[in-house]
């Protein structure tokens, strides 16, 4: 009697194993898309203040609608002068996120997400005054980050997204924060 149970369960976790796999295969996707967008970042010579400025990379998520991992790269450039100075600066940011992604799709149309993980970003700041220039590259650093987006289907690979995303510097000091609005498309695989 005990080898019959064993035997039914072992052949019932066989069958839920393959229909989890088929199923797994049908809403596992990969999304692929650029990013573009603004970037608000405060600097600090000649003195503090702030600035806009365009980023461009690109987003990759992998897993499931509701959960999913997500990697993600930008890369800004960014030039002030101050003629009255005669001062010029330039900064050179680049940024790599991980973390993850859980969303709730509407009717397949809609899907509206929440993001949160780890941001590492490096800085090469270059000042020019009376021709000489001084370069300064920051260390690594890491802080976490959280946003929220919303993507439509605009056909059945193609979707179209934007988020806003709150990197945090010094919590709970939100002066410091750094607020990233991105748009693009997304290419999804299945």
């Amino acid at each position: 009697m005990l080898k019959d149970y064993v035997r039914l369960i072992g052949v019932l976790s066989l069958l839920l194993w393959a229909i989890f796999q088929r199923s797994a295969r049908a809403i596992t996707s990969v999304g692929i898309e650029p990013v573009i967008g603004y970037e608000r970042v405060q600097l600090l010579a000649p003195t503090p203040h702030t600035k806009d400025r365009l980023v461009y990379g690109a987003r990759a998520t992998y897993g499931f609608s509701f959960l999913s991992a997500e990697a993600e790269y930008l890369h800004s450039n960014s030039s002030e002068n101050f003629p009255l100075e005669g001062l010029s600066t330039k900064d050179t940011a680049e940024k790599i996120k991980a973390g993850l992604r859980s969303g709730i799709d509407l009717l397949g149309l809609l899907n509206f997400y929440g993001r949160l993980g780890c941001q590492a970003s490096r800085n090469r700041h270059e000042e020019t005054e009376a021709g000489v220039t001084v370069s300064t590259y920051e260390p690594i650093r890491y802080h976490p980050y959280a946003g929220a987006g919303l993507r439509v289907r605009l056909g059945r690979n193609l979707r179209a997204t934007g988020d806003v995303t709150t990197v945090f510097h010094d919590f709970p000091n939100m002066n410091q924060n750094e607020y990233q609005a991105t748009a693009g498309f997304v290419v999804q695989f299945p």
